[in-house]
């Protein structure tokens, strides 16, 4: 059961910012302190600070532990009014937040002096969070109910890169996408050439902003381009089937051109063609029948010379001739080739002659190769046809080729190209999931571009289009911007007010969000108002609202459809049927009341939303005796903790022709306050406040819910997740992980009523919510594709992973981190062993059974000279390669 943690920003509140303006001394009594009177003057509105540096020339870094963090200016004069206002979703029925700038100032509280320069996002904290797949592609993202008060938003987390669309245009049966510059040194692109079977178009941007259609007098517009490139001395090059092309970027006349009949180095008969092409910025590499290659050079003058060609042992499947190393000069010592043998050759350039050969070990033809720089070292990549990709580490001095690894990006072939994105060169991976690769720390990257079936795409920088990319996705041509390349990408949905509780409703496409809004001020013992608010789930446009009572606060919600399938998915098991079939939001709440140390009453609220007309309506509601803690579909039914008893629901017929909530059994006390829930089967695991876990069965037969076994230590608990049948998982308030397992097979009825501690862990984060999912696209013929995976969240607005791996993985990989703790060490020497103890009131034992996943993917930031001597050290038999053991690294840094 490893934790691989993935670490991100923290967050911050929204308050008012003052500032001392006068100070009087007085008394000169006995008394033993002095008085200070103090004014107070309000200057604006910024986020709640946890602490605060005033850095100079009026600028102020704000900290906030529940909201954005800022960096503010100070001014002495007002500013001017703010553009858009961060108001409450609840007075103004929107979710629209604040711009950069000014910040916003209510109307009754005077002139703003404070503008926002800047803002550092975060997380913090994470209360709840769902996990959704759209797409139903089994990649999903997160929507986080984060921060305080007025600092409350959705944050949307998700893997992957995405492109923001500026223009489209219906353009079937495109082969081939290029961009051209009029100049080498010319910083926007003027023209797209766009390949059809038997034509060329091209477009370019007009004095009036529009993509129109042109014309280039020396490009063959009857024939399908291979490739189209600009050159170092101010050329253009197009390249078809017939001949290579060069045309001169002023006049737009042709220059020259080649065909592989007049050839010098073996030239070909009866009109062969040219089958593949690349470029250097002067130089061309093409391909014909046969095996036949040829390199000409492109000179400044405009002529294309010959300067070398062979014939290889079996036809050319792909190549590439990108420069690459520090001494290039825009001029490549080394070409690639693909070829139908199911090999990878170096050739040397301009002899075109073989220098090393690597087998791909397959019988799957290469489809596309290439020669990319990623943070000063040199690669070889090459995409087969069936979605792997080889990549190599290269010597460009000595062509040397080392460090072989492969990857599976999809499962249709690859068609590898370069483009560049804020001033960096990426390689895109076209296939059936589009992939960027990108380099991080001296290590291969791999991030989704969560577009489908993107099949062509390059660079196309414009005055109107700033560093944009051109794509080709089915029938249509794009032009976008990319977001930033990394790993994470997060958007803001502000509030205005504090989300509680979150959950989706597939069936209507919505999310259900409970929220509290800031209490009032002036108001003593107000805890401000409890709405459940209605958003859709891809735009996120706030749809409805349903207000709760006065000092009523939202505890729990749900989504689920009595006697069928749940809406909440991640936590329930199918039922029975039923003739209902509506689909209900299920709200919990709780009054609270004065004086009283647990509430007393609570209501289950039923509601329904109707699409049609965006309208929540009050179905049904139940007033128990307690806080309704959680909420949870069981079999059809409805399972529900107030306070410390589980009470089951089900949704019978009443006078009337009415139907009502009833309780299906007797509830059933649990400790001291039930806090979490979830369902397998027959079984539910119940989280309690203070003591720990808590597994009950529900015997339909019997219409009763029975306690089958507890786990004697006592915990904390924040967090509960079921990782299979008989082992649970659960968060405490010492910021640990720990694992429980049932024993339904020991001898004594005394142990199958223990829940048996099998692992603990120390994770740092205080963890509110565990829930399966994950935020990455996993392919089912991977090792770990069916592996299960469980996301976090903390108080820091932390996320992480936990997986259950196979044992021999388990096993292989804990040995590994037994062996990495000896050469990696933390911040100031801190002992990785200590850090990772269980530790709470009560115990500090050592971590077990866990594997530290930040820890042991270390192991590809080590120097590969450095990392073979951790593997000989681990397995001085040889059980485990260098090789596989980086395989098996970089398989378990792709489950996040």
């Amino acid at each position: 059961m490893p934790a691989c943690s993935v670490q991100h920003n923290n967050i911050q509140h929204r308050t008012s910012l003052c500032m001392w303006v006068q100070s009087c001394q007085c008394a000169t009594t006995a008394l033993p302190f002095t008085t200070l009177l103090c004014d107070t003057v309000l200057l604006g509105r910024t986020t709640s600070t946890s602490c605060m540096a005033y850095l100079d020339s009026g600028y102020v870094f704000l900290g906030s532990k529940g909201g954005d963090s800022q960096l503010i200016k100070l001014h002495a004069e007002p500013l001017p009014p703010a553009h858009t206002t961060n108001s409450s979703i609840a007075e103004e029925g929107t979710a629209d937040g604040a711009s950069a700038g000014a910040s916003p100032m209510p109307a009754d509280e005077g002139p703003n002096h404070v503008e926002v320069v800047e803002t550092a996002p975060s997380l913090a904290p994470i209360v709840d969070f769902v996990v959704m797949d759209l797409e139903r592609q089994g990649q999903g993202q997160m929507v986080a109910c984060c921060g305080v008060f007025q600092d409350g938003s959705l944050r949307v987390v998700r893997n992957g890169i995405g492109i923001h669309e500026a223009a489209a245009m219906e353009l079937p049966g495109i082969k081939g996408i290029w961009s051209l510059r009029r100049s080498w040194m010319d910083a926007y692109d003027s023209h797209l050439v766009l390949s059809f079977v038997g034509e060329t178009r091209l477009l370019a941007i007009s004095e009036e902003d529009v993509l129109d259609e042109a014309t280039i007098e020396g490009f063959d517009s009857d024939s399908q381009t291979l490739l189209a490139a600009t050159t170092l001395h101010d050329q253009l090059l197009q390249v078809t089937s017939s001949a290579v092309r060069l045309v001169s970027a002023s006049s737009n006349s042709l220059l020259q051109q080649w065909s592989p009949s007049t050839a010098k180095h073996n030239p070909t008969t009866g009109g062969s063609s040219i089958t593949l092409a690349a470029a250097s910025p002067c130089q061309v590499l093409v391909a014909g029948g046969g095996g036949r290659l040829w390199l000409l050079e492109v000179t400044e003058t405009g002529e294309l010379v010959e300067v070398g060609g062979t014939v290889m042992d079996a036809e050319v499947a792909c190549l590439d001739i990108t420069p690459v190393g520090p001494d290039h000069d825009n001029k490549s010592s080394l070409a690639v080739i693909g070829s139908w043998s199911m090999q990878v050759t170096l050739l040397s350039s301009p002899d075109l002659q073989p220098l090393v050969t690597e087998d791909l070990g397959s019988e799957i033809i290469p489809r596309s190769v290439a020669l990319a720089d990623f943070e000063g070292q040199a690669y070889v990549l090459c995409g087969l046809g069936d979605g792997q990709l080889h990549n190599w580490r290269l010597q460009p001095d000595t062509a040397a080729l080392s460090d072989h690894k492969k990857v599976v990006l999809g499962t249709k072939p690859i068609l590898l190209s370069a483009f560049s994105s804020q001033g960096q060169r990426h390689v895109f991976a076209a296939s059936d999931r589009p992939t960027i690769i990108y380099s991080n720390n001296k290590k291969l990257l791999y991030s989704n571009l969560n577009e489908n079936e993107v099949e062509y795409l390059c660079s196309f920088t414009t005055s109107s289009f700033p560093d944009s990319l051109a794509l080709v996705k089915g029938e249509q041509l794009s032009l976008g911007a990319i977001d930033g390349i990394q790993k994470l990408h997060i958007r803001t949905v502000p509030l205005g007010e504090q989300p509680r509780r979150i959950t989706q409703q597939p069936e209507t496409k919505t999310l259900g969000v409970m929220t509290i809004s800031a209490p009032a001020a002036a108001a003593a013992g107000d805890l401000g108002k409890g709405h459940l608010r209605i958003f859709s789930d891809t735009t996120f446009d706030l749809l409805a609202s349903y207000p709760l009572n006065h000092q009523e606060i939202p505890t729990a919600v749900a989504s689920m459809r009595f006697g069928g399938g749940s809406g909440d998915k991640a936590e329930s098991s199918a039922g029975s049927g039923s003739e209902d079939s509506s689909v209900f939001y299920i709200v919990g709440t709780a009054l609270i009341r004065p004086g009283e140390f647990e509430p007393s009453k609570g209501r289950i609220l039923l509601l329904s939303y109707n699409p049609t007309n965006s309208s929540l309506t009050l179905v049904e509601q139940l007033e128990v005796h307690g806080a309704v803690y959680n909420l949870c579909e069981f079999q059809g039914k409805l399972l529900a903790t107030v306070n410390n008893k589980v009470h089951l629901y089900k949704w019978a017929a009443a006078a009337g022709g009415r139907q009502e909530l009833v309780s299906d059994c007797s509830p059933v006390s649990v400790q001291v306050l039930c806090l979490h829930l979830a369902v397998r089967g027959d079984f539910v695991v119940v989280g309690d406040l203070m003591n720990s876990i808590t597994l009950l069965v529900y015997k339909a037969a019997e219409g009763s819910l029975e306690i089958r076994a507890r786990d004697q230590e006592s915990k904390w608990l924040t967090a509960l997740a079921l990782l299979d049948d008989d082992t649970y998982a659960a968060a405490d308030n010492s910021c640990n992980l720990v694992a429980v397992r049932k024993n339904p097979d020991a001898a004594t009825d005394e142990e199958r009523a223990r829940l048996e501690v099998v692992g603990r862990f120390h994770t740092g984060e205080f963890i509110n919510r565990i829930r399966p999912g994950s935020l990455v696209m996993r392919l089912p013929d991977s090792e770990l594709g069916s592996v299960l995976t469980f996301l976090y969240g903390g108080v820091n607005g932390s996320v992480g992973l936990l997986a259950s791996l196979p044992r021999d993985w388990f096993e292989m990989l804990a040995a590994l981190q037994d062996g990495l703790k000896k050469v990696i060490y933390g911040v100031g020497g801190f002992d990785h062993e200590s850090w990772r103890r269980f530790k709470d009131e009560r115990r500090n034992e050592a971590a077990s059974n866990f594997i530290d996943g930040d820890l042991v993917e270390a192991f590809l930031d080590l120097p590969p000279e450095k990392a073979r001597e951790v593997v000989a050290s681990v397995w001085p038999g040889g059980e485990f390669s260098y090789e596989e053991v980086s395989r098996r690294v970089e398989e378990l840094q792709r489950l996040h």
